[in-house]
């Protein structure tokens, strides 16, 4: 695989209901002003999956997300939601949830006056969910939201995001402030509610390889442009890493292009785009390197670096 875009077969995932056509983008731009965020995008989002949208911090993930549900508006290009534009559209909208990283609420609420007042917005609420959920993170039900802690407002969030049910759930690091046991806790609750009740849910995260096992699609950003859409099999297999004596891996390397490079002695390991070949792991062998996988993690890590080292070169 280049680095290029990797457009997946949907076809193998999920069965794509009839009442849903999930999200198609097309040449979508935005900027702020002379900065250009979101450049030229095209990407389909298949319904009633998993998707992990992945990139370094300020690559476009989260005005991505907003600009699909016209919190803020789009410069160009087109955003569908089972074929209809979702801008002014309410029948659209009422069948999304949109969990932000810094979520916001009025400050007199309580996460009791909310979820009494949730339900009138989202058709498939489920009360007794909430309920269950709230209880499992033992949120303060009677404490104003603005005296809540981040961890206590992330999983407030979190309780609304699964409870709302809405076919299509964006959650943008959902789990800030929440230490491990909760975020065992979120990824437990999560992958229950999605086997039982499946919908589309796009998941920007940084703790990448703690939420691995709930991805079944990653589409990448980099400097505001998708560079990966696969399903996790195929993003996990679109780069690898050689490591062994620093001579020897330069030649194993050739020409092709390497995102990360990291010495420790005088060994060398070199994260190389693409997919590790036959021929790759014979001449590895016979020359006492090794060949090894990158997580999803490392990947992200790797071709951010890349994309800041880009954008030193362009300054």
């Amino acid at each position: 695989m280049s680095s290029q875009a990797l457009q997946a077969d949907h076809r193998t995932g999920a069965p794509w209901d009839t009442g849903q056509q999930g999200i198609q983008i097309r040449n979508l731009n935005k900027s702020f002003g002379k900065k250009h965020v979101l450049k030229d995008i095209t990407v389909d989002f298949a319904p009633n999956r998993v998707h992990g949208l992945l990139g370094a911090n300020g690559v476009g993930k989260t005005t991505l997300m907003a600009v699909i549900l016209n919190h803020k508006f789009r410069s160009s290009g087109e955003v569908l939601i089972d074929g209809e534009d979702p801008r002014e559209n309410a029948k659209v909208l009422e069948r999304t949830c949109f969990i932000h990283e810094d979520q916001k609420f009025h400050d007199d609420d309580t996460p009791t006056s909310l979820l009494r007042i949730l339900p009138r917005f989202y058709p498939e609420w489920d009360a007794a969910l909430a309920e269950r959920l709230a209880s499992r993170f033992r949120l303060p039900m009677g404490t104003r939201t603005v005296k809540l802690s981040r961890g206590q407002r992330s999983a407030l969030a979190i309780v609304i995001g699964l409870a709302s049910r809405a076919p299509y759930t964006f959650m943008d690091e959902p789990y800030l402030g929440l230490d491990p046991a909760h975020r065992s806790l979120f990824y437990e609750e999560f992958a229950r509610e999605i086997a039982e009740h499946p919908r589309t849910v796009i998941l920007s995260t940084h703790l990448i390889d703690e939420v691995s096992d709930l991805l079944e699609n990653v589409v990448m950003l980099e400097d505001g442009q998708v560079t990966l859409n696969a399903d996790i099999d195929h993003a996990r297999d679109s780069a690898f890493v050689l490591r062994g004596l620093e001579p020897v891996v330069r030649e194993l390397v050739g020409e092709r292009q390497v995102l990360r490079e990291h010495r420790l002695g005088n060994i060398l390991s070199v994260t190389v785009d693409g997919s590790a070949t036959d021929d790759d792991h014979r001449r590895a062998a016979q020359s006492n390197v090794s060949v090894e996988p990158v997580t999803l993690q490392e990947l992200v890590a790797a071709r951010g670096m890349r994309g800041m080292d880009n954008a030193e070169m362009s300054l």
